[in-house]
């Protein structure tokens, strides 16, 4: 590979999550690319002209036609129509937060998420054929904004639906550790679906400490939920905590990505760090079978046959909309007999990929709210 080479990348900044731009600049450098790496930080993901604008400069002035990047879900569609009037390969990573209406038919535009959607989806036939019937969402304020609710509500058939949802207020109450165990029991659920992200994953392990419903119904949860606070609860507790996503951190059972990457920067991976390596590794896979030949027409021929193994599976895109498709499956958080916390992989939730082929066609509907930076980066 030609060290020439020259590769763009546009990744935002987050206050939630400090070290995103560099957990995923280390997952995409592990893949030892012999190629310059041309930065451009896109604020929170959700200035749909800014980015067309670090599009331009790496376009024009480096000339740059392959370009990865982290995105928001808000106005995409002028950046995807951009990169695809001229002739820029781009993929685009997201933690698949909000439903995509509209998203295929960019050419030269490939899509790989983290798929948190379709993880809900996903979950929502799950709990139908293991007979639960009745089901309370717990979740904040903030991370209410997003669509993982809509996608699971999408998947309920009859015999299965919400019975209550409880969302924290941006300003707890003082009491909201015990208001929220009166609403959720009140409901007599057979499961509770929590999402959470950030200081309000801190802020609801400290409500469910004092609480302790974990210890009274089944949690299904998004690897979001899952942090020290939760995980140091469940070391000396019974419990029901299930997450279901289509990789979890601390799985041992995700290639051999992630103890490479404990090898080289003597920490765990994050989802960041997870996506950046997916990109690096769908460019090396590229570059090394067109010659280095970095016309977007011998790229996007490489991208529609890209068929490689990766940390959640095959990597490839699907025909049509250019959208990369992983199972999903149900961890379960157990302790070893040292306390040591772990991830169990209890299931395989299979996707056939028809949720999100369909929904990436749908219009947007006029009435569509939610938050416009990308997830958990404000």
């Amino acid at each position: 590979m030609n060290g020439d080479i020259k590769i763009g990348i546009l990744i935002p900044q987050s206050r939630q999550y400090a070290t995103l731009d560099k957990d995923f600049m280390r997952g995409v450098k592990l893949n030892g690319l012999n190629v310059k790496f041309f930065v451009e930080s896109i604020g929170i993901g959700a200035d749909e002209q800014m980015i067309i604008d670090k599009m331009q400069k790496l376009n024009f002035q480096e000339e740059i036609s392959l370009i990865i990047g982290f995105f928001g879900h808000h106005n995409m569609t002028q950046i995807y129509e951009y990169a695809s009037k001229n002739d820029i390969v781009l993929i685009a990573s997201d933690l698949g937060a909000t439903i995509p209406y509209n998203t295929s038919g960019y050419k030269g535009v490939y899509f790989n998420s983290f798929g948190l959607i379709e993880s809900c989806y996903s979950l929502g036939d799950y709990l139908l054929t293991n007979n639960y019937q009745k089901i309370v969402s717990a979740t904040s304020y903030y991370d209410s904004g997003y669509g993982m609710l809509s996608a699971l509500e999408g998947s309920f058939k009859e015999g299965i639906s919400f019975s209550g949802h409880y969302i924290t207020p941006f300003m707890p109450r003082e009491d909201e550790a015990v208001l929220m165990d009166q609403l959720i029991t009140a409901q007599e659920p057979d499961a509770v679906f929590a999402f959470y992200s950030g200081l309000y994953a801190e802020e609801n392990a400290a409500f469910l400490k004092q609480n302790k419903l974990t210890q009274k119904y089944p949690f299904y949860v998004t690897p979001f939920f899952i942090n020290d606070n939760i995980m140091e609860q469940y070391k000396n507790a019974p419990h029901d905590l299930y997450v279901v996503g289509s990789w979890m951190q601390n799985n041992e059972d995700a290639h051999s990505f992630n103890e490479e990457y404990r090898n080289t920067y003597s920490e765990s991976p994050s989802v960041f760090s997870l996506l950046g390596y997916e990109s690096g590794l769908i460019i090396k896979n590229i570059l090394n079978n067109s010659d280095n030949d970095l016309r977007a027409n011998v790229l996007i021929e490489k991208l529609n046959k890209l068929n490689i193994a990766g940390p959640r599976g095959t990597i490839q895109f699907e025909k049509d909309i250019n959208r990369t498709i992983f199972n999903h499956h149900i961890y379960k958080l157990n302790t070893d007999p040292l306390s040591n916390a772990r991830f169990d992989k209890m299931e395989t939730l299979v996707n056939d990929g028809q949720f999100i082929k369909a929904v990436t066609l749908y219009k947007q509907p006029a009435k569509f709210g939610g938050w416009q930076n990308a997830y958990l980066c404000h």
